[in-house]
């Protein structure tokens, strides 16, 4: 399978255009939905997200008008002529491709948390894993991550979210007897991201963009 993964920056968005300016290039279905979030963080990621679908599409030679996007009866976003699937983070939005099968990719920042609101989260195995390592807080971003790719691939909630766990001696998981398989997604040392796909990973190219 091979993947292409378009990464975003949007703190200099925010310091220096105008959400307004940025709308432009997408469907009027759209705007309004940016336009309802009250964090001016989470409004900018999701426009820039969806610029990103909408280049990514471009680069395929596929039909870009985001009002053709449908939605899965769990909510999760599809196109039937390719997989994608996108996730933010504090000031970095990923969009991710594959034309092989379904994808799940997810990104976090490195940020100080609190282990004991996580507990139910990982199993005894995954938490002796995390505060044995040399980083733990890295080390749980990693199971995190991988966590919430498999779900996304799988368009599952969150509330699945503690039946999943992890081997860390292995590059995929398997579910119902089908295996689904773990790659890492490194786009910034201040983050970590991963992705899960459906058949082994052969090709991931990530590509930087400005708009």
């Amino acid at each position: 399978m091979a993947i292409t993964i378009y990464s975003a920056s949007t703190k200099s968005l925010i310091q220096g255009k105008q959400l307004q300016a940025l709308l432009e290039p997408l469907p009027a279905s759209l705007h309004s939905k940016a336009l309802r979030y009250k964090s001016e963080l989470s409004a900018y990621n999701y426009v820039v997200g969806r610029l990103l679908l909408k280049h990514g599409l471009e680069k395929y030679g596929l039909d870009h008008d985001l009002n053709q996007i449908e939605f899965e009866k769990n909510g999760k976003p599809y196109l039937p002529e390719i997989h994608f699937n996108i996730s933010h983070s504090d000031h970095r939005v990923i969009c991710a491709f594959s034309k092989e099968g379904p994808i799940g990719v997810d990104l976090e920042k490195i940020n100080p948390i609190d282990f004991g609101n996580f507990t139910a989260m990982f199993s005894a195995q995954e938490w002796d894993a995390i505060k044995g390592a040399t980083d733990p807080l890295k080390t749980f971003y990693w199971f995190w991550t991988r966590k919430e790719s498999i779900i996304k691939v799988l368009g599952r909630n969150l509330d699945y979210l503690h039946e999943i766990e992890l081997d860390v001696s292995l590059d995929y998981y398997t579910v119902k007897g089908k295996r689904y398989f773990l790659n890492d997604v490194i786009v910034d040392r201040e983050y970590i991201g991963a992705i899960s796909s459906d058949k082994e990973i052969v090709e991931m190219e990530l590509q930087e963009i400005k708009f």
